[in-house]
């Protein structure tokens, strides 16, 4: 089986647990091909999806990764996962990474679309992550996390999918496992969208007075957003609200509030009753 490795990671938690897989992976002596489905740079290569191949000759194991905005995977991982080949034949581990305030519909919807691409779910996992909003408040909100309690579950749900491929006992999971939020919560992010959040809260904007046109949020850009013309410009159209511009301005142009932020992580996490744990299901 040829196993397959594909994330999208503007803050890096999404990178820790997909290098994790490929570390187990590569114990086992299986060499994954991997997929870093953002851009960063206008000179950097954009592997995609698209050109994935498997068959009922070699089936393939995709190991599939996003992070959660606004309750649901990023849209442009749910855009790579639409565009695999129709004659796809396999399995599917999808992972999300989420900051401690709800995973929302994120696994279930992406679970929803493999099933379509034949790739159904063997197993999956949401790992709580330090949350990318409150990166330069005093106390980060799920600071420090993934750690390793975190990862040593990842491990253990790679072992379970391995031991099924490798004894050819597989056993799809069952998506209502992938239910797990409460009616009132699922209906609750189903309202919500990153559309909707960047009309509410728009896109980032850099101070003209303190910016000096470095290029170094163009550079950071996971989705190309971002240009120099001669400030900086967000295409709205592309940006997914990641602050990866804000986060890594050198000249701080960009301005940021991460204790209000975390304010808003607690009030939001505080009205969902979801467990805020890290969780495999297989």
């Amino acid at each position: 089986m040829q196993h397959c490795i594909a994330y999208f990671s503007p803050a890096g938690s999404t990178r820790r647990v997909a290098e994790r897989v490929q570390h187990v992976l590569q114990n086992q002596k299986i060499q994954p091909q991997v997929f870093d489905l953002s851009r960063q740079g206008q000179e950097a290569t954009h592997k995609t999806l698209a050109t994935l191949t498997c068959s009922a000759d070699e089936p393939c194991l995709l190991w599939v990764g996003s992070p959660v905005y606004c309750d649901h995977a990023l849209p442009p991982l749910m855009e790579q996962l639409a565009s695999l080949p129709a004659h796809l034949q396999g399995y599917s581990v999808p992972f999300v990474t989420w900051g401690g305030v709800c995973s929302g519909l994120a696994l279930p919807e992406m679970a929803a679309l493999l099933v379509q691409k034949n790739l159904p779910p063997l197993a999956a996992a949401k790992v709580l992550a330090e949350h990318s909003s409150t990166w330069d408040a005093p106390e980060p909100w799920a600071a420090g996390r993934p750690h390793e309690e975190d990862l040593v579950l990842v491990d253990r749900l790679v072992a379970e999918v391995l031991q099924q491929v490798q004894t050819g006992t597989v056993h799809p999971l069952d998506l209502h496992r992938l239910e797990y939020l409460s009616s009132t919560q699922r209906a609750d992010a189903a309202l919500k969208s990153l559309p909707k959040a960047k009309t509410a809260v728009g896109t980032p904007r850099a101070d003209e007075a303190l910016c000096t046109q470095c290029g170094e949020c163009e550079q950071v850009c996971p989705t190309g957003a971002m240009g120099l013309q001669p400030w900086p410009l967000v295409q709205p159209e592309l940006c997914i609200l990641c602050q990866q511009c804000v986060r890594h301005c050198p000249e701080q142009a960009f301005p940021h509030d991460g204790a209000q932020a975390v304010q808003r992580c607690a009030n939001m996490a505080a009205a969902s009753d979801e467990g805020k744990v890290t969780a495999v299901f297989y």
